[in-house]
């Protein structure tokens, strides 16, 4: 027998209500109840951008190619604290969270897309408070093209989804291979385009890291936030299918994590 449209709708009704549980257990988990709580979410991403400006603006490095390095540094930075937010917190979601799995409705992937979603919204507040304030404040200047910003960072978003979810299965079947999740982290940081424009870049070079999939998003993402000012380069239909599969290969990853999960 075929589920009827109804029926999907309310299985899709009771998913959202299992991930906005688990989103709000996961904040009083970390944060708690006191002080200014899960404001900390947010604010802890825009302290630590505050404090890479500052060192950028007293390194008396004001520009370079005629665009100013903190502007290069946030658009760069700010994606990068997405992406480390969906990549770190993950590790043994699974194991920290076996216990819920004895409810007959929760999931792992319902485990997995409360704290992803968790992450992306408390990144994507500290970037719209922490852009907006600067903006109104003329440190930087306004975006030149809202639709390329808002796709850079979704591109990251959806790369962070996917891998964030692979991190899950694979700190789940090892625990050795957690140790090596922030060394991996720092050694992509050069690699990834984060502080550097491909186009200052030779040709050889170039060519070397546009396989690199997010070096794709920080260049839509500047160039969304530059517009004309700065050249970018970025190939979306090759970052689509990149990410499609890494996306396929963490579903499946996870669905066949689950026995272990519950050993």
């Amino acid at each position: 027998m075929r589920p009827t449209g109804a029926s999907v709708f309310s299985g899709w009704r009771i998913q959202a209500r299992n991930i906005h549980a688990l989103m709000i257990r996961d904040l009083m988990a970390r944060f708690g109840r006191e002080n200014i709580g899960f404001v900390w979410f947010v604010i802890e991403p825009i302290l630590l951008s505050v404090g890479i400006t500052c060192v950028w603006l007293v390194s008396g490095m004001d520009q370079k190619s005629g665009v100013k390095i903190v502007e290069l540094v946030l658009t760069g930075y700010l994606p990068l604290t997405l992406w480390r937010h969906m990549t770190g917190p993950i590790t043994q979601i699974f194991r920290q969270s076996r216990s819920l799995l004895y409810h007959r409705r929760i999931s792992l992937f319902d485990l997995v897309f409360a704290r992803l979603l968790l992450e992306f919204l408390g990144a994507t507040v500290a970037l719209l408070l922490f852009f907006g304030a600067l903006v109104m404040t003329g440190a930087i200047e306004g975006i030149q093209s809202m639709d390329y910003f808002v796709l850079g960072w979704f591109m990251m978003a959806w790369n962070g989804l996917a891998g964030g979810m692979l991190i899950a299965v694979v700190t789940e079947r090892s625990e050795t291979a957690m140790r090596f999740i922030p060394p991996l982290q720092y050694v992509n940081l050069p690699l990834s385009g984060a502080f550097i424009m491909v186009d200052w870049l030779p040709p050889a070079a170039q060519t070397a890291i546009m396989y690199h999939p997010h070096v794709h998003c920080y260049e839509v993402f500047r160039r969304g936030y530059f517009g004309e000012l700065l050249p970018t380069h970025y190939d979306i239909p090759y970052f689509v299918a990149f990410t499609f599969v890494m996306t396929f290969a963490a579903f499946v990853a996870v669905a066949r994590v689950r026995p272990k999960v519950l050993v």
